[in-house]
């Protein structure tokens, strides 16, 4: 009997505490805060290297008591399984996305909203693209005397498709690189595979960029191989094997620059006799480029592969075949070949030498193809030469004429090929040019436009140089991109 008193004693006691307790807790019917990321966004997304990437949220939820978390990696998929395995890192903890992408690739965005019942996830396809990728470059001269890199990418179908137009981004260099400009005086650019090299004279400078991002990766310093050095000329190919190339000092001298020791070396070979100040070079099929060098008198010139194995006949200086005699401009066929236009007394001439340049047959010499007078007063210094292969011709420029020459076989013609309007100056010729790794490297059919890049001092506005493309056959204007640019030094085609 005392026992049951015992127990109803503790269930009074147990009733009262109940009742004195107020129970705040949350049981399931209480409603859970949902929180949805609308489709706003695009899941796949293009943007170009060193754009900010913004998305700009649209979050519906029943509280503003929200964080935010946006996380971002390289895209990363399993081969076997498919799944995803990207490593992600944090890049912001705004509601509202705004980042500036440095990196090209394929990436995988994370957008991560959580309230105090948990989370919403919601992922991306980034894709970041190059600006640079293909498309017209032109190194130019500031008038303060720095250079400045114009650039404008050949748009993709999609681009065409999304209704982007083409045109020049201008300072494309300090654009790249955070505000860093180009040294002084500019005088020479090419591209080695994946980077750009950038010459400077007066500065004696070489600044390698990448070639699509156009970040800098390096820089060279002449002075530190020769106080006297002032660069003029840039020597190189676009080829997987090119890791050495050649800078000609308006001094005098040649440097080798070697790309895998990042060092400069005097460039051996050539006689010592003579101090050479110019040089011309181009690609070539049977020894990935050709070099031909001008002496500081211009009266002699030489070449290597004179006869393709024999390093004695590899330099020389022509034999004295030019002295007394003025070089004015060379330029080199596909085969190697040399023509070279001179002052001889009072006359013009053109003197095209054989590639092996030593001439067995008839016991040594200069191995000379023909030699005739040319039209005066077209060809000068100042002129540009740009050999075409696939018509079997060169083009020269004189002023703001251009002049189409067949040189094998004839003189100039009076009639100017193409005019350009009135005021502009030539600077630069070129054509489309293939990679030394492209396999059909000697399809010389992609050279059916000329380039020319032109100045005009009087061009009102900041940007007076200017590009114009012209049929190379008929002499039609293609296109025209008017004031895009400083004084044009160099001028090329970006392929990838």
């Amino acid at each position: 009997m005392n026992r049951i008193k015992y127990i109803w004693g503790i269930l009074i006691v147990l009733c009262c505490l109940q009742a004195c307790y107020d129970d705040n807790s949350k049981l399931a019917d209480q409603p859970i805060i949902e929180v949805n990321i609308l489709p706003t966004a695009k899941d796949s997304i293009n943007i170009y290297f060193n754009n900010t990437l913004e998305i700009k949220a649209d979050i519906e939820s029943e509280t503003e008591e929200l964080t935010y978390q946006w996380d971002m990696g390289l895209y990363s998929e399993d081969p076997k399984t498919g799944e995803s395995s990207t490593v992600f890192k944090n890049i912001s903890q705004e509601k509202d996305l705004s980042y500036v992408v440095r990196d090209l690739g394929h990436y995988h965005l994370r957008q991560v909203v959580t309230s105090e019942d948990g989370s919403t996830i919601k992922y991306y396809h980034v894709f970041v693209n190059s600006q640079f990728e293909e498309g017209f470059t032109i190194l130019g001269r500031r008038p303060d005397g720095k250079g400045s890199i114009s650039f404008m990418k050949t748009l993709t179908p999609e681009e065409e498709e999304a209704g982007m137009q083409p045109t020049f981004v201008q300072n494309a260099f300090a654009y790249a690189n955070e505000g860093k400009e180009l040294y002084a005086d500019p005088v020479d650019i090419d591209k080695v595979g994946n980077y750009l090299y950038i010459l400077h004279g007066e500065s004696q400078k070489l600044v390698q960029i990448d070639a699509k991002t156009f970040e800098e990766i390096y820089e060279y310093d002449f002075k530190f191989y020769d106080l006297n050095f002032l660069p003029g000329r840039l020597m190189a190919y676009d080829g997987k094997f090119s890791t050495e190339f050649e800078v000609v000092s308006k001094n005098g001298g040649v440097a080798m620059v070697q790309t895998q020791q990042q060092a400069i070396f005097p460039f051996p070979g050539l006689p010592q006799e003579t101090v050479y100040t110019d040089a011309y070079d181009r690609p070539s099929y049977t020894s990935s480029m050709t070099r031909v060098f001008i002496s500081k008198e211009r009266d002699a010139v030489c070449w290597n592969g004179a006869n393709g194995y024999d390093p004695f006949f590899s330099y020389q200086n022509c034999f004295d075949y030019f002295k007394n005699r003025y070089v004015i401009k060379l330029f080199q066929n596909h085969d190697d070949d040399v023509f070279i236009i001179n002052r001889d007394g009072g006359q013009t001439k053109v003197t095209g030498v054989k590639g092996m340049m030593y001439n067995f047959a008839e016991g040594g010499g200069l191995w000379v193809l023909f030699e005739r007078s040319v039209r005066e007063g077209i060809i000068t210094e100042s002129s540009q030469i740009l050999p075409n292969d696939y018509y079997t011709c060169a083009f020269v420029s004189n002023g703001n004429k251009i002049y189409k020459w067949f040189y094998s076989q004839l003189d100039i013609d009076a009639t100017p090929f193409v005019t350009l309007p009135e005021g502009e100056e030539v600077r630069c010729l070129n054509h489309y040019q293939k990679s030394r790794n492209d396999s059909n490297y000697q399809d010389y059919s992609v050279q059916k436009e000329i380039y020319i890049a032109s100045y005009n001092p009087n061009r009102e506005g900041e940007y007076k140089g200017s590009l114009y493309i012209y049929d190379a056959d008929t002499g039609e204007l293609v296109n025209k991109y008017e004031g895009i640019s400083y004084e044009p030094v160099s001028m090329f085609y970006k392929i990838k």
